[in-house]
């Protein structure tokens, strides 16, 4: 095997080995009597660190492209870029990942050893050209994921939700060798680039096209479960609330841009039998926002309405997809960055509330209690700042400007209307105008409605101190100016998004 091959995909095989090493290491360490069996927490956090570091540093110097085994996986600037911002949004979830690991006592190390091979599987998932390796990477990823939902060993919900999220898995990875196996059936072969060149020509048997459509069909349905769109949703809310909080910020922040990346590459490699499945993507896209958004006016519990509200955006980017034009990826990767940041500044929020809930709340040692919108009663007349960050993150959500939010959802609908999908882009905007209100609804909270404090729900109550340290402040901080910044400066991300769309 040529070496620049493997020099190509050097970060991979860095990281597989470390997480080897890793994962030896710290099992001989915990083991050993001189250290009376020690809690690795800032360890890990560390090792980690360290990792995923190393990794974006050798992403920063690869110059070189490559295949392997057959267009099994290629390498491209592209992807390098695109793989580098997955480890680049790791690197600054895990802070607030650590804190969820302490605050509900999970105190093991492989925890964090599982997280990072989940991260591996979607880097080469990112790199995958055949359906081969694709199914076995996603069986990885999703094996990891089960695993990392059933983490808290003390929780009914917590096993219900590895539970739900196995038995539905397992269902949706039998659609999709269904699929793929009907697709080989009749074209021989599961690589992407013999694929793209066999859907350029036009079949002449009807009943072939037919059956043919049913394979991209499942195949396509399966992508939609793993993205969590709308109606193959089902799984989603009780899977990310009954996880560890922790969990849960790993799964909506990390694997969908390496997922929606196969997913374009799969959109355009069937150019032909997309037109007749593009409107399933508009119907898809607003069965999303349309639940997502109205199934969140209800809800009382902020980590429930942060589900739905994902949900609502994930019918976004399908809807940028259904265009299968440049304009749509270009606003799809702009979208990513803004939710990346936004996804980031929302979950630390949750987080440094249950932390300071917790020390408020000394009798109560465990955040299995949930975290009421009612619990930001008078948080403007306690921390000032807090509160005005809540304003610019939901603010940016609900895309008001001037924050980055209004633009990421702009580019979609003008992506929208250059396809001229009018009705499409008048319905998005409707339904995004509705849900405006929830978010308004928790500034009105936070502002306006007094702090009385309730003997009876005393374990709900906090002062919204600071309790944490300024690295996370650090974060914050920097990501709330992104999201301002990227208002009036967007030129750098389009630029960079037009890269990847077109090396």
């Amino acid at each position: 095997m040529d070496i620049a091959v493997l020099k190509s995909f050097s970060p991979e095989i860095f990281f597989s080995i470390c997480l080897l090493l890793h994962l030896v290491f710290n099992a001989r360490l915990i083991n050993l009597l001189n250290y009376n069996f020690p809690i690795l927490e800032k360890e890990s956090l560390v090792q980690v660190f360290v990792i995923i570091f190393s990794v974006l540093i050798l992403y920063s110097y690869q110059e070189i492209e490559g295949f392997f085994f057959n267009f099994l996986f290629v390498n491209e600037n592209s992807t390098t870029l695109i793989k580098s911002f997955v480890m680049l949004s790791l690197l600054f979830s895990i802070v607030f990942i650590w804190r969820s690991f302490k605050l509900e006592n999970i105190n093991f190390f492989e925890y964090f050893n599982i997280l990072l091979f989940s991260v591996l599987s979607l880097l080469l998932l990112i790199n995958s050209y055949d359906f081969i390796s694709v199914y076995l990477i996603i069986e990885m990823q999703a094996l990891c994921f089960y695993t990392l939902a059933s983490f808290k060993r003390n929780s009914a919900f917590s096993s219900e939700a590895s539970l739900k999220y196995f038995i539905s898995g397992s269902f949706i990875s039998g659609i999709f060798l269904f699929g793929t196996g009907i697709v080989y059936g009749l074209l021989g072969t599961l690589n992407i680039n013999d694929l793209s060149l066999l859907f350029l020509f036009s079949f002449e048997n009807e009943n072939m096209k037919y059956v043919l459509l049913i394979g991209v069909l499942a195949i396509t349905i399966t992508l939609f479960f793993k993205i969590g769109a709308a109606p193959f949703h089902f799984w989603v809310p009780d899977v990310y609330e009954g996880s560890p909080l922790a969990s849960t910020i790993l799964f909506s922040i990390v694997p969908k841009i390496a997922i929606f990346t196969f997913f374009i590459r799969w959109v355009n490699c069937i150019p032909i039998l997309f037109v007749d499945l593009k409107f399933i993507f508009f119907l898809v896209a607003i069965i999303s926002i349309f639940l997502g958004t109205f199934f969140a006016l209800n809800q009382k519990r902020v980590k429930r309405l942060i589900i739905y509200s994902s949900i609502a955006q994930i019918g976004f980017l399908v809807a940028a997809l259904g265009t299968a034009t440049q304009d749509g990826v270009l606003a799809i990767y702009f979208f990513f960055v803004i939710y990346t940041i936004t996804s980031v500044l929302i979950w630390s929020q949750v987080v440094l509330v249950y932390l300071s809930q917790k020390k408020t709340n000394e009798f109560y040692l465990s955040i299995n209690d949930s975290f009421f919108i009612s619990s930001l009663n008078g948080l403007f007349k306690i921390n000032k700042l807090w509160a005005f960050s809540f304003v610019l993150i939901f603010f940016s959500v609900a895309g008001v400007p001037p924050l980055g939010g209004f633009l990421a959802k702009i580019f979609i609908i003008f992506s929208l209307l250059n396809f001229n999908q009018f009705i499409t882009s008048i319905v998005i905007f409707l339904i995004s105008a509705i849900s405006v209100y929830y978010y308004v609804r928790i500034i009105k909270i936070s502002f306006f409605e007094s702090n009385t404090i309730n003997s009876l729900n005393l374990q709900y109550q906090t002062t919204y101190e600071n309790y944490s340290s300024g690295l996370d402040y650090l974060i914050i901080a920097f990501f709330l100016f992104l999201l301002i910044f990227f208002f009036f400066a967007p030129s750098f991300l389009l630029l960079v998004s037009t890269y990847v769309i077109c090396s």
